[in-house]
């Protein structure tokens, strides 16, 4: 028995779970809490196991005493919500259950072969993911003829596009990383092209449109190769826009808040937050309360919908956890942000930029008109790509533990 739980055996095991929880958490949100609750299990083991000796990448702490700041900042949110029950366990899955990969992979993972293989495993199915919509949309399985892969929702799938796509041109393109992931990078990169076509989600456009450019543009002007794909890629998405009707008709519909309702009822419900907000401008209407609050206290004619919650980050943090909530959260994503732009324009090392787009995408970009937050599968993955990022600087340099 004690052979079976060396802490070798262990970190591989957490490694596994980790992997196979980001790679079902869309097609099975039980298998993904049950591989979660496993890598957790683990992890707390080796801890106990390597209790005499823990370390923890010195670079990475202010990035976590950033994400504590917010976390604690909504608390009164969810204590005085109205509903203590429900606040406290929405306080608890959304800050810490699905926040828990990140430290697990940050105190246990140190090997980077462990790290760059969950990595490739992940962006393979992730391609696969993507190559599910060009069924789902050939076989018109969708109501609305926009596919969303193996699970979840359309506006999950697109979100996770917006991190996976900035990060397979990085990789394709920086010589720190190893070849295997490389390779499938560039398929994965192609699925997502095609996701973002089968998918149509205006916000991932939009936020590729923004960050591929961004992410690529020190390689490219060093590469003509590079600049080549980058400008290939974008002649070929222009090329179909505008020989396609539909996408056309789509991509001009961003602006249109009267007949699309997709973007009215958003103004109308953000709009709605405002008022919540000076209603209650400290700690907000209560954390987990928001859809209750809004269709019976908020809602107008206006909105067709009856949407559950804000579609954006920031106004549905605004109206639920007010005035201290929003602090918190715009810390978080500017130090964030600010960190990892400032130390990957000093190192010009692949991790930071990484770090930089996947917050920027999920959180800021697309969470500007998706509730990215509380989106369980989503938020999993977002830690994990972010973890792993960390970790992988931290192993780059020495003496980077204490």
């Amino acid at each position: 028995m004690k052979a079976t739980l060396t802490p070798q055996r262990l970190t591989f095991a957490i490694a596994v779970c980790i992997t196979c929880m980001v790679c079902l958490t869309r097609l099975s949100m039980a298998a993904g809490q049950v591989f979660n609750g496993l890598a957790l299990l683990f992890g707390i083991i080796l801890l106990y196991k390597q209790r005499d000796y823990l370390s923890f990448p010195e670079e990475t702490k202010g990035y976590c005493i950033a994400y504590g700041i917010f976390v604690l900042s909504t608390l009164p949110a969810a204590l005085f919500s109205g509903d203590l029950s429900k606040g406290m366990h929405e306080f608890l899955q959304m800050w810490f259950w699905r926040y828990a990969v990140f430290l697990i992979i940050l105190f246990c993972i140190r090997r980077r072969d462990y790290l760059v293989n969950m990595l490739t495993v992940f962006t393979a199915v992730f391609g696969i993911d993507c190559l599910v919509t060009l069924v789902q949309v050939l076989f018109d399985l969708s109501d609305n003829g926009r596919g969303w892969g193996l699970g979840g929702s359309q506006l999950g799938i697109a979100s996770l596009m917006c991190i996976m796509m900035p990060l397979a041109v990085v990789i394709l393109f920086d010589s720190a990383f190893e070849r295997r992931l490389k390779k499938v990078s560039a398929f994965t990169l192609l699925c997502i092209c095609i996701g973002l076509l089968c998918n149509k989600s205006r916000g991932s456009w939009l936020s590729n449109m923004v960050l591929v450019p961004f992410s690529a543009w020190r390689y490219v002007v060093c590469n003509k190769k590079f600049l080549g794909i980058i400008i290939g890629l974008f002649i070929a998405f222009g090329a179909f826009f505008a020989s396609q009707p539909q996408y056309t008709a789509r991509f001009a519909s961003i602006t249109n808040i009267t007949t699309d309702r997709s973007n009215g009822d958003r103004i109308v419900v953000w709009e709605a937050c405002i008022e919540m907000y000076k209603d209650h401008p400290i700690a907000g209407i209560g954390l987990g309360q928001f859809s209750k609050t809004y269709k019976t206290y908020y809602r107008t004619a206006d909105d067709t919908q009856g949407l559950n919650h804000a579609h954006n980050n920031f106004f549905h943090l605004l109206a639920e956890t007010g005035t201290l909530g929003m602090a918190g959260l715009l810390y978080f994503t500017g130090y964030f942000v600010m960190t990892s732009f400032r130390r990957w324009k000093k190192d010009k090392n692949p991790y930071d930029l990484l770090i930089l787009t996947t917050v920027l995408s999920y959180i800021c970009i697309f969470g500007q008109v998706e509730y990215t937050m509380d989106l369980s599968s989503g938020v999993r993955i977002f830690w994990f790509i972010l973890a792993i990022m960390m970790q992988l600087k931290a192993l780059s340099q020495k003496d980077t533990f204490n």
